[in-house]
């Protein structure tokens, strides 16, 4: 059995009744009202709580709610970027706001990670390594099925033309150049 946890130093708000705590929410985020009177208004409905405790959990609301607005924004501006570049490959897009998500997680909770068994983060990390490999797997298989079919394609066009020797050397050409540009298109 593991050692038993602190109790967290707000953990007095988490004990008030849902529709309480969501009213204290409202008073800290939309009416902007003092602790003071928050204070004043839970002591009313019976509730004893320390200055301290709210303080300690209005700063998480309102970390929690920064958080959210800069997150929605970040997905805003990555929509629209997506939006106007449709050529852009959204899995590798979603992959790197994974990565990012997590790595802010992991910055910004230290209390959570904390306490998140070294298994859970372990399985977080492999799942985003698995999913980087299957996109260049991916891309590695786009990339061979490409060079097949131009392969075929060129056996194909050169067994018609190779009564005409002149027409052979150009067709050759143009389907060396083409195969250069779809390789080097796939790689970026």
């Amino acid at each position: 059995m593991g050692k038993p946890r602190k109790p967290r130093s707000d953990a007095k708000m988490y004990q008030l009744p849902k529709a309480v705590l969501d009213e204290v929410n409202e008073c800290i985020m939309i009416y902007n009202m003092s602790y003071s009177d928050i204070i004043a208004w839970l002591a009313g409905q019976g509730y004893k709580i320390s200055r301290s405790s709210l303080s300690r959990y209005a700063f998480k609301v309102v970390e929690s709610a920064q958080r959210i607005a800069d997150d929605l924004e970040k997905t805003k501006h990555i929509i629209d970027v997506i939006g106007r570049n449709p050529d852009l490959d959204t899995t590798q897009a979603a992959s790197a706001i994974l990565k990012s998500g997590l790595l802010q997680k992991i910055s910004s909770a230290e209390e959570e990670f904390n306490d998140m068994p070294i298994e859970k983060a372990g399985r977080l990390f492999v799942q985003l390594v698995k999913a980087d490999a299957d996109r260049k797997r991916t891309d590695y298989i786009t990339k061979r099925k490409a060079e097949l079919a131009l392969d075929q394609m060129e056996a194909d066009l050169l067994a018609q033309v190779r009564q005409y020797p002149d027409l052979t050397s150009q067709l050759k050409d143009v389907l060396n150049q083409a195969r250069t540009r779809i390789v080097s298109s796939e790689l970026e």
